[in-house]
């Protein structure tokens, strides 16, 4: 009876933490420094210049040297295998499969034939995607981005989400495998270009601030951040965790959606987020909320300026 009732407590005591969490991270934060002033418990601050891109984990984790293009992680892949090393080429090996056969490419193939079907059926689909260019090669690069008409920030998901309904009256929300695969195939327009989100627009670079005190907020029972695991400040990056190395989170978004070989199905970034979190025993949000829109725009920033790949491979 008192170990049932320790148990019953004990449960208990995690749903509340988690349901708090939840309401912690959809109210997101106001600034970086007004975090570090409150009472929750922080991952001390790494130094991130936003303006550059992936290439600021030169001083960050100095791995870039390492995966920064495809003839520099082929000079490297004597380190796939290797606990030692392998964590510095940031799983972008993992990308050189894409000229071989793998489950994205059939998530590819569905997600481009319900594309070509919206987009006949219903010819302003695709330019609802572009901001009005119904030629999409490109457009995936520019996101998340923001739009002075409706005051808010659109991830690709989400935009597709409001353009199925607005122009087909289409639900396809957010984390559906028929939006993930919309979004699958759009990204796809876009492989080998470079992410080019505007970081330097007000709202973004607000939102990216927001996203990077997520990021280094602690929570859940374990008390863990994302940067627990990601940040050179601590023991952590570059060890191996339940069969998986930790890696810097540079350039992290280019592969996303992403095909996971370990589930057999196609995940976006907030998907991958939400995963992070239950491993963090947090209770994770719905693809969509404010704090996950937030947390993708503070990745992609850490990502402006390396190409795309999708099909993507983890």
């Amino acid at each position: 009876m008192y170990m049932h009732n320790r148990i019953g407590a004990q449960t208990k005591r995690a749903r509340v933490g988690g349901a708090l969490m939840a309401l912690a991270l959809a109210a997101g934060a106001s600034t970086v420094a007004a975090q570090q002033g409150g009472a929750r418990e922080y991952v001390p601050f790494d130094d991130i210049d936003p303006t550059l891109g992936h290439l600021a984990d030169m001083e960050f984790s100095g791995t870039v040297r390492y995966w920064k293009d495809e003839e520099t992680l082929r000079q490297h892949l004597s380190w796939v295998g290797d606990p030692e090393n392998e964590w510095k080429l940031n799983y972008k090996h993992r990308d050189l499969e894409y000229d071989e056969l793998h489950g994205g490419h059939f998530y590819l193939e569905e997600g481009e034939a319900a594309f070509r079907e919206l987009s006949e059926r219903h010819p302003g689909f695709a330019g609802c995607i572009g901001w009005g260019e119904a030629d999409l090669v490109g457009a995936a690069t520019r996101y998340p981005r923001y739009d002075p008409e409706t005051n808010a920030i659109w991830t690709l998901e989400g935009r597709i989400e409001h353009c199925a309904k607005a122009i087909a009256g289409q639900e396809l929300p957010q984390g559906s495998p028929g939006n993930t695969r919309l979004s699958l195939y759009v990204k796809s327009l876009s492989h080998g270009m470079p992410i080019d989100m505007d970081i330097g627009q007000p709202a973004l670079r607000i939102a990216y601030e927001r996203g990077k005190g997520l990021f280094y907020m602690k929570a859940g029972q374990f008390n863990f951040a994302c940067a627990t695991c990601h940040s050179p400040k601590t023991p952590v990056m570059g060890r191996r965790l339940r069969g998986q190395m930790s890696t810097t989170p540079f350039a992290f978004a280019a592969h996303f959606p992403t095909y996971r070989s370990a589930r057999g199905t196609v995940e976006t970034l907030q998907e991958r987020i939400g995963l992070c979190s239950r491993q963090m025993r947090v209770t994770p949000l719905r693809p969509g909320d404010p704090a996950y829109v937030d947390l993708e725009v503070f990745l992609t920033a850490l990502s402006n300026g390396y190409p795309i790949v999708s099909p993507g491979v983890r």
